[in-house]
């Protein structure tokens, strides 16, 4: 048969008006010739002007074809372009991802070469713009540029259409049509049909595809599927299952690449939950059964050469394929096996031990780390740490659990031990006791906050005399004079530089500059900060205090150096720019790291690139001055394994003592009840202004942007219960007419993540926006009332003793799991400072009460104010210090 172009390029074209150009450009660069190709561009009811941009380049090219249509979905676009096709083979790039110039070309040579042994042929995918590297099925081009053999070579798992090219006999007379009931995996689908007659992949490592991943706009299809329906129970009906039966019917068995690709997509499925109320019960137990009866066609080989998941993964998907728990079996005389019917398929001394936190002294070593089990009915379990073969007892507790499919596959305990060490030379390791047997584990991996990483082998640390190393199923802790210390220390400089890994070369300069500086430095440094670019909160407090008063300590604030109050705090003391070098080195070289937020980068600027500061970066005191007063229970994210809090500051009394009784695990050495710093710059100047202060909602926003700390907004942030009410009640003409008869003035301050889209919110009636250059200190001075939601930051207010009104139109939502908070001690109804409306006209009701009475704090929570802070003075900040200077002295 002959054809008029050698390719057809397939564009489903929706809402890409930034991008579609720049996608259309990259085929019409194409070094093959672009005469050869026929580009079909489906507009498919894009909201934007990316029909327009498409016509454009229809108007200039006779090869270009554009089909304007309703909008049905990638795939009904596609099947729309299906239809027109004039090319040898045909490729379906996404429009806003890019093919290199080469790609056509290589392909069709290949092609050319391989004309009657293959279908199907593959290119690399790369990812750049908001995430750059390899994808992970990359593995598979490492070899070269080949024709593979799926019999023989079965695990090179192939589920991009996009990064495919497929021959067009495939799509003559209608057939195989993309199906329209697949949102997620629909391109998989129609693979895994290509391959089934020869059985053969070609790979082609010179091409690449280029994927792009947004930095702005909402979450990616990929990102958010795990949340929607679509990727749930369709996926597993309609392709999984149908390959299956689609392979069954023509062959009578699945294939083991058949197998190896299910079971790649099927891993990343085993490690979700099904969100509570997205399915039905009987659509969740259909969607359990269906995942239980592909496992049953899945071979044992297949499952443990993913390369993507984990142990327990691997296990639970052995269960699955089952349908019950491995025997536990004696393999040796210290060791126990995971198997089914007497084949063995995991060893556990395998499983792995976390050591979280170790704390070095001559005599003492204090070790703090997780062990990873599945969850298997063991008869008894124990840990204990073995020093040069001497066995000690640890306090082992339940610490967390990892879900998959609804149901806890790992279970994470955590031990404890203060174990003496000899007077020279020790050698630990982790064995747990699983059913009286003792097996050593052979997995020792470091977490954030070890003093050493798994990264480096000569990485130490060294502490009062005694160095730390590390092998890969133990740790040695032996004594060390200061000439060994140098030689270890060189040792370590030199892999560092040598392998150059995760930024090695800038730690040994790093490294060496701060020894140096360190001999001319006579005062300890101390780092403050709030948030990444905006000053204003309990770290300038603190600042100001000490360039004020405590001139022995050389103090600098951190933040950005393009946002207003960087030249502002200049005039106070000394500043330093956020992940500068100079940042970093006063990091590396100081004594306490201060900060109201408890973002990793406040105490680890070097983010993944810290492998080489791990041993320096453990001696770092990081205090909490906190941005708010914890009411809610926010273990979870504030935990010591997850923020390894020095000193936890706290200002009321109910909340200190939730903070040492909730799952934090801190303990009283590390809870300092000290009051806030800015309580102590609070005044009082009112302005008539009354002030909507709403927190935010995780479940209402996109993804967040590292770079810039902004978060992006869902598709429906407008149709969200959170902008109707605030609109609502923002242009509410009963109460703009209100204001106006006694005189007050409305202002709307969101929380700083809604900053970035005040516009939602905007409608006729005189509402001030203020935005992020706002002082919050000046909002409590001039504001007569301030309306929450659940926002701590009206505790500063009632600091004043003025009143506050509770917004909670969303408080099953809020404290349903979608946002990072859990429901602490406070509760707002019996502990408020107001009263707690659930419905705009209420709330506009009691606004106008306040108004008719002056805005006075009624009584009886004026006396819930005054039991609820530990301190009502200003000398916060005074505090803070003695603590930190006591702390410092033990």
């Amino acid at each position: 048969m002959s054809y008029k172009y050698k390719f057809s390029v397939i564009m489903a074209v929706y809402n890409v008006e930034d991008y579609v150009a720049e996608s259309i450009d990259s085929i019409i660069n194409q070094d093959i010739g672009f005469e050869n190709v026929q580009l079909i561009l489906v507009e498919d009811g894009s909201p934007d002007n990316s029909g327009a941009i498409c016509d454009e380049y229809a108007k200039k090219y006779s090869n270009i074809v554009v089909i304007h249509k309703e909008n049905g979905g990638v795939s009904s676009a596609r099947n729309a372009g299906l239809d027109v096709i004039e090319g040898q083979f045909v490729n379906f790039v996404d429009p806003d991802d890019l093919l290199t110039p080469n790609t056509l070309t290589d392909v069709y040579n290949f092609f050319m070469e391989y004309i009657d042994d293959v279908d199907i042929v593959s290119i690399p995918l790369y990812f750049f713009e908001g995430r750059k590297g390899n994808h992970a099925l990359n593995f598979k081009y490492n070899k070269g540029t080949r024709l593979v053999d799926l019999t023989e070579d079965w695990f090179n798992p192939q589920l991009s259409l996009s990064s495919s090219f497929v021959k067009s006999k495939f799509f003559e007379n209608g057939q195989n049509r993309f199906d329209t009931r697949l949102i997620y995996a629909e391109d998989a689908q129609l693979i895994q049909r290509f391959l089934c007659e020869k059985q053969t992949l070609g790979l082609i490592k010179e091409g690449k595809y280029m994927y792009r991943q947004r930095v702005s706009g909402g979450s990616s299809a990929l990102q958010t599927a795990g949340l929607k329906v679509e990727w749930f129970l369709p996926c597993v009906k309609y392709f999984h299952m149908e390959t299956i039966n689609y392979y069954k019917e023509r062959l009578g068995y699945v294939p083991k690449f058949i197998q190896a690709t299910l079971m790649y997509d099927l891993q990343w499925r085993l490690k979700r939950n099904v969100p509570d109320g997205l399915l039905s019960e009987e659509e969740t137990q259909e969607y359990f059964n269906i995942v239980k009866e592909i496992m049953s066609y899945i071979d044992t080989d297949v499952i443990t050469i993913q390369k993507q998941a984990n142990s327990e993964i691997k296990v639970f998907a052995h269960t699955l394929k089952y349908g019950r728990q491995p025997d536990v079996i004696p393999d040796g005389d210290n060791d126990l096996a995971l198997a089914y019917d007497g084949e063995i398929f995991y060893h556990l001394s395998n499983c792995s031990a976390n050591l979280q936190f170790i704390k070095m002294s001559k005599d003492k070593v204090y070790i703090d780390g997780l062990v990873n089990m599945f969850n298997i009915d063991f008869d008894s379990f124990d840990v204990k740490l073995s020093v040069n073969n001497e066995l000690y007892d640890t306090e082992v507790s339940e610490f967390s659990s990892v879900n998959g499919l609804n149901t806890v596959i790992l279970n994470r305990r955590r031990f404890i031990c203060e174990v003496p060490l000899k007077k020279r030379k020790n050698e630990i390791q982790v064995v747990v006791y699983i059913n009286k047997v003792p097996i050593k584990l052979y997995n020792i991996a470091y977490g954030k906050f070890a003093p050493v990483s798994g990264v480096y082998k000569k990485a130490y640390f060294y502490n009062d005399k005694r160095i730390l190393t590390k092998e890969r199923d133990r740790l040695h802790i032996n004594s060390c004079g200061k000439l060994k210390h140098f030689f270890k220390s060189c040792r370590f400089l030199t892999e560092m530089w040598m392998r150059n890994k995760n930024g090695g070369r800038n730690a040994v300069k790093a490294r060496i500059i701060t020894k140096f500086m360190k001999l001319y430095k006579r005062k300890p440094i101390w780092l403050i900060s709030d948030r990444a670019s905006k000053a204003g909160d309990n770290g300038e407090a603190l600042f100001r205090y000490m360039v004020e008063n405590h001139p022995e300590i050389e103090t600098y604030f951190v933040i950005t150096d393009d946002c207003s109050d960087y030249k502002e705090m200049q005039k106070v003391g000394n500043v330093v720019v956020k992940e500068s070098f100079k940042h970093k080195l006063m990091l590396l070289m100081s004594e306490y790291i201060i900060s109201s937020h408890a973002e990793d980068y406040i105490f680890n600027p070097f983010y993944t690139y810290n492998h080489g500061y791990r041993d320096i970066l453990a001696k770092k005191k990081y205090v909490f001055l906190q941005h708010g007063i914890t009411k809610d229970d926010l273990s979870g994210w504030l935990n010591k394994h997850n923020k390894n809090i020095f000193g936890f500051i706290t200002a009321a009394k109910p909340e200190y003592n939730s903070i040492l009784e909730y799952d934090y695990k801190y303990d009283e050495n590390q809870v300092w009840l000290t009051g806030f710093a800015r309580f102590d710059r609070l005044y009082r100047e009112e302005k008539k202004q009354i002030t909507v202060m709403p927190t935010w909602r995780k479940y209402i926003m996109g993804t967040l942007d590292k770079k810039t700390g902004i978060w992006s907004i869902k598709d429906d942030f407008a149709e969200t219960d959170f902008v109707k009410f605030y609109s609502s009640l923002l242009n509410s003409k009963k109460l703009s007419e209100a204001l106006k008869k006694y005189g007050y003035t409305l202002a709307f301050m969101p929380h700083p993540n809604i900053q970035p889209y005040l516009d939602y919110f905007k409608g006729d009636c005189d509402v001030t926006f203020l935005g992020q250059e706002t002082n919050y200190r000046d909002i409590y001075a001039y504001s007569n009332l301030i309306i929450t939601d659940y926002s701590s930051a009206v505790f500063d207010f009632a600091y004043l003793r003025k009143p506050v009104l509770y917004c909670h139109f969303d408080h099953d939502q809020f404290f349903g799991g979608g946002h990072s908070y859990e429901k602490g001690y406070f509760d707002y109804e019996r502990d408020g400072f107001g009263e707690v409306e659930y419905s705009v006209e209420s709330t506009v009701d009691r606004i106008i009460e306040y108004m008719e009475n002056d805005c006075k704090v009624k009584d009886k929570y004026l006396e819930r104010i005054d039991n609820f802070f530990a301190f009502s003075d200003q000398n916060n900040c005074q505090r803070h210090y003695e603590m930190m200077i006591e702390k410092r002295n033990k």
